[in-house]
């Protein structure tokens, strides 16, 4: 697989961490999940890399939104937008 710029989507889900970052959430709750979730696509968007890897980070989070999350809820709705921009994105690099 080629390399793919993740610039872009790297910056997209560290608006949606720091949003996260201003509730009151406690540890182990769904919103740390979130975060963590969030965190690790961020380290794995952070260098150069196949979109493999990258991949397995936004499986890790659609597999916990199904788990965990009410789809009707904000958070439901977060996890769907950073997925919407994934796809947005990986289209884009398609079609370049």
């Amino acid at each position: 697989m080629s390399k793919i710029y993740f610039g872009e989507f790297r910056i997209y889900v560290i608006q949606h961490i720091k949003q996260l970052e201003k509730l009151d959430y406690e540890a182990d709750s769904v919103e740390w999940f979130l975060l963590k979730y969030l965190r690790r696509i961020v380290r794995s968007t952070e260098t150069e890399n196949t979109p493999g890897r990258v991949e397995g980070s936004m499986r890790s989070l659609v597999r916990f939104y199904v788990d965990n999350i009410d789809e009707r809820s904000e958070l439901g709705d977060q996890c769907m937008k950073i997925y919407e921009e994934y796809r947005k994105m990986l289209r884009h690099s398609q079609t370049v």
